[in-house]
């Protein structure tokens, strides 16, 4: 009974009618609902597609040159690298001109990222607008930059700009790395000029840390100049250090209570045939009497002696240090002959004569007089360079200079009393001044 009532109803006209219109309904609803989908996705679609059509039709319009090409990625590649290339280049010149340290920095950073390092001459202005600066970092940022360079690409460096650069870093007070510029300058055999080396082993020195490397630094120079004159190199332009340079060593060393290097620089002068002079010895007596070289000291004595009179003054530090080293031999006798010899020979002395080999060189053997073939120091006892920037260190213990005579300290006159005393021998003391 209850099936053929529900099958009574839905044979129904109405029913099936009713039922037909929801099912169609709901058929049109889906169909509507995937069609807006559809076209949401189309038109998205349509609407990028249009943006990326005239983005590239904008470029061919603004780049007639484009035009003739097809509108693959290559030639567009090709064109941007190209120009970024002349941008940044153009970039690092304008800064490099303008001075402008950071700008330069910057766009030497961005055109290395991309293209490596730019060719020399643009390598020479950007080091040499660093080194012209005084900051520390900028300095120390050179000096790396030259370490990079010679690890990469080694023949874009120029020795007029490590020239400069070592020059500055000198200056500034940054030795190590001045040092480093110098000697891969000496490892290239592109030494600057002597003027030049010269200031910078000035400024080196000023520090106890700058001497010992320009100590080292001098040693090296001359082992170099000596292999280069034994293989009578005529292509390499040869670079002797002067006396000057040994000079401003030699008193850095007295400074700085660096008596044992300053004896092998004392060596070196004989080896690469470089003449001191009367900045020479006094700095010498001093690195001698650091030592305890009395007899070292002595070879000297005879020579000057026979100085003329103007020069006196100058070396009163030479008695000085001579005379020190006797007292500290408790040599009563040498102390006192001293003594007598300076003023004897000062007041006996007359004008000096004209001395027909003044231009000729003293030889003082270097060493035990025990070896047959040593080296002998050559040396001008009355040059004396006025302009020297030269600032040797006025000790006065024991003789001063007073009135154009050397005469006797209290400290002397003191130790010679005692000397006596302790010998014994006090009554012969008068003698010494008569």
């Amino acid at each position: 009974m209850a099936k053929l009532l529900t099958k009574a109803i839905l044979l129904h006209p109405c029913f099936i009618k009713s039922y037909s219109s929801a099912v169609c309904a709901a058929s049109i609803i889906q169909k509507t609902a995937l069609r807006s989908i559809y076209d949401r996705e189309f038109v998205l679609s349509y609407n990028l597609r249009r943006l990326q059509v005239s983005d590239v039709c904008y470029k061919q319009h603004q780049n007639p040159f484009v035009q003739y090409f097809s509108t693959s990625i290559k030639p567009e590649s090709m064109c941007w690298e190209r120009s970024s290339h002349t941008v940044l280049l153009r970039k690092l010149e304008i800064a490099l001109k303008s001075h402008q340290v950071d700008e330069a920095w910057q766009a030497f950073n961005d055109f290395k990222n991309f293209y490596g390092f730019p060719n020399h001459s643009l390598i020479s202005g950007l080091l040499t607008e660093l080194s012209y600066t005084s900051d520390s970092r900028w300095l120390q940022r050179a000096c790396d930059l030259v370490l990079l360079i010679l690890k990469e690409k080694s023949d874009l460096l120029r020795p007029n700009s490590l020239t400069k650069l070592c020059l500055s870093l000198a200056r500034a007070q940054m030795p190590i790395p001045a040092s480093m510029i110098l000697r891969l300058m000496l490892e290239k055999e592109s030494l600057p000029s002597l003027n030049i080396l010269g200031m910078v082993i000035l400024h080196m020195v000023k520090t106890e840390i700058g001497t010992f490397l320009a100590s080292n630094l001098l040693v090296e120079i001359c082992d170099y100049f000596q292999r280069l004159s034994a293989k009578k190199c005529t292509s390499i332009k040869l670079v002797r250090p002067d006396t000057m340079i040994f000079n401003l060593v030699l008193d850095a060393c007295v400074r700085f209570r660096s008596s044992f290097k300053g004896q092998q620089i004392i060596e070196l002068m004989p080896q690469v045939r470089v003449i001191g002079d009367a900045h020479t010895i006094v700095i010498i007596a001093r690195i001698h009497e650091m030592n305890g070289q009395r007899d070292e000291l002595k070879k000297f004595k005879d020579h000057i002696d026979q100085v003329s009179v103007p020069l006196v003054c100058h070396y009163w530090q030479f008695y000085d240090s001579l005379l020190s080293l006797h007292f500290k031999f408790n040599d009563i006798d040498a102390a006192s002959g001293l003594i007598m010899d300076m003023y004897r020979c000062r007041e006996s002395l007359p004008v000096q004569k004209d001395r027909k080999d003044l231009q000729n060189p003293c030889l003082v053997p270097i060493g035990s007089h025990y070896l047959r073939t040593g080296l002998k120091l050559h040396f001008l006892p009355e040059l004396l360079h006025k302009d020297s920037v030269l600032k040797v260190e006025i000790k006065q213990e024991l003789i001063m200079h007073k009135d154009g005579k050397l005469v006797l300290s209290n400290k002397a006159l003191a130790k010679l009393i005692i000397q006596y005393k302790r010998c014994g021998r006090i009554r012969e003391l008068s003698g010494t001044f008569n």
